[in-house]
């Protein structure tokens, strides 16, 4: 005896790609509908902006710390002639300060860097999961952003979920069939 059931079929895995920076698509690198793998770069978008950020970047942290090396200097020359009686607390006081300060303008410089590598990061749009991708919503050349909605859908095929409905009459017409062969809750 059998029994039908109209059913239809989901994937597990379901991605919505949508740009994480505001900045133009130079180049889709996959094929509209075709099978693509965790990790596969699907869109590159322009760099340089990104780039010359990180850049900067790493010149603020570099010129930080040539002048937190300094003040480290200025601080242990003070120490020296503050323990020798020869200078004022108050210049040991300053180049303590300064040291301080410049220490957390680099901390707070290590950060913006840190921001900048991970945006131009962001530039590159890979697969987060192996599945079949869609059509691009937006081409090469435009303007994307992270409020310009779905670039390209990404959808898994391996497993597959069959979604149906079982009607109350239906459910309880099994249910009384199989009581009696234990096999049916």
């Amino acid at each position: 005896q059998t029994d039908e059931f109209i059913g239809r079929i989901q994937a597990v895995g379901r991605v919505a790609l949508v740009a994480r920076v505001t900045a133009f698509i130079e180049k889709r690198l996959f094929v509209e509908g075709s099978e693509v793998h965790k990790g596969d770069l699907l869109y590159q978008l322009e760099q340089p902006p990104f780039q010359a950020q990180v850049d900067a970047g790493k010149a603020t942290v570099d010129q930080l710390e040539a002048q937190h090396r300094n003040a480290q200097q200025t601080l242990d020359r003070a120490r020296e002639l503050v323990n020798r009686a020869a200078g004022p607390q108050s210049n040991l006081d300053a180049a303590l300060a300064g040291e301080r300060a410049l220490a957390a303008q680099i901390a707070g410089a290590r950060a913006q860097l840190e921001t900048a590598q991970i945006n131009l990061g962001y530039t590159e749009i890979r697969a987060p999961i192996d599945g079949q991708i869609s059509s691009t919503a937006i081409t090469e050349g435009n303007v994307v952003s992270p409020s310009s909605g779905v670039l390209a859908t990404l959808v898994s095929q391996d497993p597959m979920y069959v979604l149906f409905s079982v009607s109350q009459r239906a459910r309880l017409d099994l249910r009384n069939r199989y009581a009696n062969k234990g096999g049916f809750e």
